[in-house]
């Protein structure tokens, strides 16, 4: 069981690379996530010794607007894999990126990050490559040039993660897969109100 959360200010396509990936849907209307939302994918992949290895993914959608810092703190713990989406069509959401990463890596030092670039379809594209690959460098992450519109590199992106996490957990040992595991199972529980 691998816990992955969506991460990047409002209106970059979070929701809309997570439907790809597990409804393979994508609508053009825009609705902010409120809070958060989660959704389930079962996969298989190949193991290093070419076995195939079923895995269950937990996608938490957290909303990118700043009054929900507080909730996405609580949300990540436990996180696995992130994914850090900006917009190619709006310079600032790339620039948000750097704080977006830092956010996470403190609560989560240990998971497999990647930074995507998303609405690559779009022609009135603002962000060029190049951006993409110094932030990558910068801060020794995954990177993808994405479409949730199109579908372009989004199962590469999630199959990718799902192995580098595979391949963390090994180097960490088994006590923080089932760590990782039960943070995963205890977040898809709404936290108590009192």
């Amino acid at each position: 069981m691998f816990k992955l959360v969506a991460l990047g200010d409002g209106a970059v396509g979070k929701t809309s690379c997570i439907k790809r990936y597990t409804e393979d849907s994508f609508s053009e209307r825009y609705i902010a996530t409120i809070g958060t939302t989660f959704a389930l994918k079962s996969v298989e992949v190949q193991g290093p010794n070419g076995s195939k290895i079923s895995a269950r993914i937990v996608l938490w959608d957290l909303a990118g607007q700043p009054t929900y810092n507080e909730l996405r703190r609580r949300y990540m713990a436990g996180a696995s894999m992130a994914v850090i989406v900006y917009d190619v069509t709006r310079p600032q959401t790339f620039l948000d990126v750097g704080e977006w990463f830092t956010k996470f890596i403190t609560v989560c030092p240990n998971a497999v990050v990647a930074v995507v670039a998303n609405k690559i379809d779009r022609p009135d594209r603002l962000v060029p490559p190049e951006a993409g690959l110094m932030v990558k460098r910068w801060l020794d992450v995954l990177h993808y040039e994405t479409s949730a519109k199109t579908g372009e590199n989004i199962n590469r992106m999630f199959t990718d993660l799902v192995m580098r996490s595979m391949e963390k957990q090994r180097e960490l040992g088994p006590a923080s897969s089932i760590d990782s595991a039960q943070s995963s199972i205890h977040a898809t529980r709404p936290p108590k109100t009192t």
